[in-house]
C-alpha cells in the first residue's frame, strides 16, 4: 500500500510540473505557429471533422499527436529484426537463477492507406524466439492489429482488431525482450496502434491484457472493437465503443519445485465491455466529460461464477496540439458477483485515471495512472488492478537516441477459488532502458536492458507445498534492424 502511495504521489507532483511548464514557458515561436496552425476558412466555423481530428473527444480512443502536424499519406512499410538477449530466468519461474541465451527474428509490416472519407491500417509482427540451453527450443511469435474508420462531416466510426499469440504478457513486452519494444520492429505506428490498451482506464478496460506473466504460457489474445463519435454542435459530441475480448492459454505452465517440475494451469478468460459518453468543449483547450462504463467476466472452465462491474466517470482534459495533453477522470465502481454457490453480492469501491503527454525540446515523456477492474491476467477470477507507468524518449544526437520505461501493476483477487495459488495479490514491476543508433537510411542497432519482479503476497502453491512468492528476471538484448523508406502507394 505504501508503494502504490509513492506512485500516486509522484505521479501527480509530475503533472503539476508538466502543468507549470505549459503555463509559464516561453511561447512558441513564429516558425512553429505557422508549422502547426490550420488556415481558417473563408466563411464560417471550422468544419466539425477537422476539429474531431485535432481535438477528439477525451472519452474517445484516439489522442492527438503531440508532434507538428504533416501531411497525411498512404504507404507501405516492410522490415526485419534480429536480436540475442541474455536472460537470468530464461524460465520466468520463481526461484530461477540461471543465464541463457534468447535469439529472435522478426519481420514486421505496416500498412496505411487513406481515402477522403476512408482510412484503413494494418500491423504485422511474425517470427520466431529460439530458447538455448533450457529445452524450451522455438516459440513462435505472432501479432497483427487491424483498421478501418470511415468518417462524415460530423463524425466518424471505426472498427479495430487486435490478435496476438505470445509466450508471455503484453505488460512490459517481455516478448520483446522488454525496455517498451522501443525501435525493435514493433509496427504500431499507425491510427490502429496500441488499440487494445485504449479508452477507459487507459491501459485495458476493453480487454486483452495480462498485467504479470510467470512462466512461458503461450497464450492466444483477441480483442475487436467498435466504436462511433458524432458531434452534436462544434462544442458538444456523444461517444459510443464496444468490445469482445478473449484470452486462452494454450497449454499449462511448469514450476519445479524441490526439484520437481509440476504444472500448473492458468485461468482462461471472456470479457465483454460498453462504454458511452458525453464530451462537452469549454474552450479551445478544455474539455470535460460523462462517462458510463459497462463489464461483463466470464471464465469458462472455472465454478467460481462470472461478474459484472459498472463504471461512472467525470473526465477533464486540458491539451494543446504539439506541446501537452493532460487527462483527470474517476468516480464509482460497482462490481456485481454471480455465483452458482451463494447469492448475488456487490461491492462498491473507486475507479480512475490520470495521464500526462509533454513534448519536450526533442522528447517526449509520458506519465499514466489507472485503476479497473481487469480479467485477472490468468491468475486470478477477476482482479482490481492499479497500473503506473513513465516514459522518457529524447535524442542524444543526430545518430544516437535513447528511452526509459518504468511500468507496475498491483492486482487484488475479486473473487476466490478456480485458480491455482493461494495468494491473494500480487505485484509486478519492470523498468528498462534501450539506447538506438542509425546505420545509414536502412538499418539501425539497438542496445536495451529490462528487470521484472513479479510478486505474490503469499505462497503462489496450492497443495504442492511451499514454494518461492517472488520471480526476479535481467534481460539484456542486442538487435539490428533493416526498415527501408516507406513505399508510398498515393
Amino acid at each position: 500500500m505504501k508503494n502504490r502511495h509513492s506512485i500516486l504521489v509522484v505521479l501527480f507532483l509530475a503533472l503539476g510540473i508538466g502543468w507549470a511548464q505549459d503555463s509559464s514557458g516561453p511561447a512558441p515561436s513564429s516558425s512553429d505557429a505557422q508549422t502547426r496552425t490550420e488556415p481558417a476558412p473563408a466563411l464560417g466555423p471550422a468544419p466539425i471533422s477537422v476539429q474531431l481530428e485535432e481535438n477528439p473527444p477525451i472519452s474517445g480512443l484516439d489522442q492527438p499527436s503531440l508532434e507538428p502536424r504533416a501531411a497525411a499519406r498512404s504507404f507501405l512499410l516492410p522490415g526485419v529484426v534480429v536480436s540475442e538477449s541474455v536472460d537470468s530466468n530464461i524460465g520466468n519461474t520463481t526461484g530461477g537463477a540461471a543465464i541463457h541465451g534468447v535469439t529472435r527474428g522478426f519481420g514486421t509490416l505496416t500498412l496505411e492507406r487513406l481515402w477522403s472519407k476512408y482510412a484503413t491500417a494494418l500491423n504485422y509482427l511474425g517470427g520466431d524466439a529460439y530458447f538455448s540451453g533450457n529445452g524450451r527450443g522455438n516459440t513462435l511469435v505472432q501479432q497483427l492489429e487491424v483498421y478501418q474508420r470511415i468518417a462524415w462531416r460530423t463524425g466518424q466510426f471505426s472498427v479495430r482488431d487486435s490478435f496476438s499469440y505470445l509466450p508471455e504478457g503484453s505488460f512490459g513486452y517481455g516478448t520483446f525482450g522488454g525496455a517498451g519494444a522501443y525501435q525493435s520492429g514493433l509496427p504500431f505506428t499507425g491510427p490502429g496502434g496500441g488499440l487494445s490498451g485504449a479508452g477507459l482506464g487507459g491501459g485495458g478496460f476493453f480487454g486483452g491484457g495480462q498485467f504479470g506473466t510467470l512462466g512461458q504460457e503461450p497464450r492466444i489474445s483477441n480483442v475487436v472493437l467498435g466504436e462511433a463519435i458524432q458531434a452534436l454542435s462544434p462544442r458538444s459530441s456523444v461517444t459510443a465503443a464496444g468490445s469482445y475480448s478473449l484470452t486462452h492459454f494454450t497449454k499449462n505452465s511448469t514450476e519445479t519445485i524441490n526439484g520437481v517440475p509440476i504444472e500448473f494451469t492458468l485461468i482462461n478468460s471472456r470479457q465483454a465491455s460498453i462504454q458511452a459518453a458525453y464530451d462537452y468543449q469549454l474552450g479551445r483547450h478544455d474539455q470535460v466529460g460523462v462517462l458510463y462504463g459497462f463489464q461483463h467476466f466470464q471464465y469458462p472452465l472455472q465454478s467460481s461464477g462470472n461478474f459484472t462491474a459498472h463504471t461512472w466517470h467525470l473526465i477533464y482534459g486540458h491539451r494543446i496540439s504539439g506541446r501537452m495533453d493532460f487527462l483527470l477522470g474517476g468516480g464509482p465502481q460497482l462490481v456485481v458477483l454471480s455465483s452458482p454457490m451463494s447469492n448475488d453480492s456487490r461491492r462498491l469501491s473507486v475507479s480512475g485515471r490520470a495521464s500526462l503527454r509533454y513534448r519536450l525540446r526533442k522528447g517526449e515523456v509520458h506519465l499514466s495512472y489507472s485503476r479497473f477492474t481487469t480479467s485477472g491476467s490468468g491468475f486470478f477470477v477477476g482482479a482490481n488492478t492499479d497500473i503506473a507507468r513513465i516514459s522518457l524518449s529524447e535524442p542524444l544526437s543526430r545518430q544516437w537516441d535513447a528511452m526509459v520505461d518504468i511500468g507496475y501493476s498491483h492486482n487484488s483477487q475479486i473473487q476466490p477459488g478456480g485458480g491455482f495459488t493461494t495468494a491473494t495479490s500480487y505485484g509486478y514491476v519492470y523498468a528498462g532502458a534501450v539506447a538506438h543508433r542509425r546505420l545509414g537510411r536502412s538499418f539501425s542497432f539497438f542496445l536495451s536492458y529490462q528487470f521484472n519482479d513479479l510478486a505474490f503476497n503469499d505462497s503462489f502453491c496450492t497443495t504442492l507445498g511451499p514454494c518461492n512468492r517472488s520471480s526476479l528476471r535481467h534481460v539484456a538484448t542486442a538487435g539490428l534492424e533493416w526498415h527501408p523508406r516507406p513505399i508510398r502507394l498515393d
